[in-house]
């Protein structure tokens, strides 16, 4: 999955991510206070108790507004148990006290929107993880799709039910039939780009995302995932304008800072001012996404140690591969990762 050489990495990444780990991210994409039935969530403190840390959440609505009901965010861990909370109005929710480990978030917020998700990994070391949530709203309850026929809205819904379904083959179908019968049909597109990128057959997800940005020109969403697309086929300094775009509505997602991040990084070229430009500019985006914190802070770290080891800043690049693996313990390249870290610590 990753290359063998950190060092080469920084110089020329490959691929970025598997075809699994682009479907857990993209599928469910897409984000002071709360009454809580548990664990320390409340509506003033939102910062550490003691040595714990506190998971400060946002809810983002895809309308601008949130609904009229309350959103219920549901947090769960193999240590801790389950504990639940409300947003307030804003959006906004906290959990403090909370020990290091995995935790998941389960937000409800009602009969409009599909069921959102995210992963926190808390580390010790720091007091606040703030947790952007983007809601997506159900089909039926899209403005996008207001205008959309019949025939090619109920094929949409179809294609829908067979990707929950795992029926990518099936979903990919109907999506086409459905752009076919409604060209205009940018939700349906943007799908259709989906599976195609999770299938490895990129250029044709270019062409889905990019059509879906001209039926729907604002959606940050499309955007990341046309920024993807484009990250895959290694045109780079287009998918970086893409992610920036995206990163005017969604510059809480972490996972977009280490897109943004890897899209500078790769356009380093052979002069060494623009390189060291480069590095930095994605260095930035990456402690952002570190800042930011959730389960893409620990690929960050990664990347970092990679940029860190190409500027012959050893101690550094450990340091930010630990951290990396303290977040990551089983990752498939842990053992790669372990010797790596030995070798810039000057073991052998």
């Amino acid at each position: 999955m990753f290359p063998s050489s950190l060092r080469r990495q920084a110089r020329n990444l490959p691929a970025l991510f598997s075809l699994t780990l682009l479907s857990a991210l993209f599928v469910a994409a897409a984000c002071a206070g709360a009454r809580a039935q548990a664990i320390g969530a409340n509506r003033g403190d939102v910062t550490g108790t003691g040595d714990r840390s506190a998971i400060q959440g946002h809810v983002v609505s895809p309308l601008g507004h949130l609904p009229g009901t309350r959103v219920r965010i549901t947090l769960s861990s193999t240590n801790g148990g389950t504990h639940t909370a409300v947003a307030d109005d804003d959006g906004n929710f906290t959990f403090n006290g909370l020990e290091p480990g995995p935790y998941d978030l389960v937000v409800d917020a009602g009969n409009e929107y599909e069921t959102a998700r995210e992963s926190v990994f808390v580390e010790g070391e720091k007091p606040i993880y703030n947790v952007p949530v983007y809601l997506r709203l159900k089909p039926e309850a899209n403005p996008a799709l207001a205008g959309v026929p019949k025939p090619a809205l109920d094929l949409f819904t179809k294609a829908l039910d067979a990707e929950r379904k795992n029926d990518n083959a099936k979903a990919a179908s109907l999506l086409a039939e459905a752009v076919a019968q409604y060209p205009q049909f940018g939700l349906a597109h943007g799908e259709l780009g989906m599976l195609y990128l999770k299938s490895g057959q990129v250029d044709k997800a270019v062409e889905e995302f990019k059509t879906a940005e001209k039926a729907m020109p604002d959606d940050p969403q499309v955007q990341m995932n046309y920024g993807l697309a484009l990250l895959e086929k290694k045109d780079y300094a287009e998918a970086e304008k893409q992610f920036r775009r995206a990163a005017k509505r969604m510059g809480q997602s972490a996972q977009l800072h280490v897109y943004l991040g890897v899209a500078v990084m790769r356009q380093r070229g052979a002069d060494p001012n623009e390189a060291q430009t480069k590095l930095a500019e994605a260095e930035k985006e990456f402690q952002q996404a570190i800042k930011l914190g959730g389960d893409p802070a620990g690929r960050a770290h990664y990347y970092l140690g990679g940029i860190y080891w190409s500027l012959h800043e050893n101690k550094k690049a450990a340091e930010e591969l630990e951290l990396y693996l303290k977040q990551s313990p089983k990752a498939p390249d842990a053992e790669q990762v372990r010797a790596t870290i030995s070798k810039l610590r000057g073991g052998k």
